[in-house]
């Protein structure tokens, strides 16, 4: 989910960088990278209190992510520390909710459009751009690097999502990797060698 995340979001900044910009690519990936970099960070957590504290979790289910990510930190890490409530980490997570939420329970209403930059666009058309797909990227990429620095543990390998190295979008002219946008295992994705 992550991978994903990170594919559309540069898939977005090379939309917003074209010549015309491509506003509709922009959007269409915006909205891929925002709901996988939350999705990711849901699943992330809710596999973390599953498999560390088994049935005890079922307790947490249904806290809100914020919730989960203080709670399941604090019980599972070795150091017992987790995430401050007021802390930047988990205003950004609630940012990064209000805009899943915005994208998913959109119901349609009439609105005055945004005098910014791009002009004529609603709320949800202005969200969906390179930068905030990159915002969301890295909001993620922040909560793993510090769940792991205060658990202590390694982040275990299987996981596609926990790739943490920091988002930058591509340079201007740089096709960014799409194979794991569809599906294609990175292995697979290139010409195939005779051994």
């Amino acid at each position: 989910m992550f991978a994903l995340a990170r594919d559309h979001a540069e898939a977005a900044a090379k939309s917003a960088r074209s010549t015309p910009p491509n506003r509709e690519g922009e959007q269409t990936h915006s909205l891929v990278s925002i709901l996988m970099s939350f999705l990711a960070l849901e699943a992330f957590i809710n596999m973390v209190g599953g498999d560390r504290l088994g049935s005890r979790y079922r307790h947490y289910d249904r806290m809100s992510p914020e919730g989960k990510w203080m709670e399941v930190t604090r019980l599972v890490s070795k150091t017992g520390k987790t995430f401050q409530e007021e802390g930047q980490e988990l205003r950004a997570l609630s940012t990064l909710r209000s805009w899943r939420n915005m994208l998913t329970h959109y119901k349609g209403e009439y609105e005055e459009v945004q005098g910014q930059n791009r002009g004529g666009e609603t709320r949800v058309e202005a969200l969906l751009s390179a930068e905030n797909a990159a915002r969301a990227v890295e909001i993620a990429r922040t909560l793993y690097r510090a769940f792991y620095l205060m658990d202590r543990r390694s982040p275990p390998r299987q996981f596609i999502w926990l790739d943490d190295r920091p988002h930058r979008p591509p340079a201007v002219g740089v096709t960014p990797p799409v194979a794991a946008a569809r599906g294609v295992p990175a292995k697979a994705a290139g010409p195939r060698r005779r051994r």
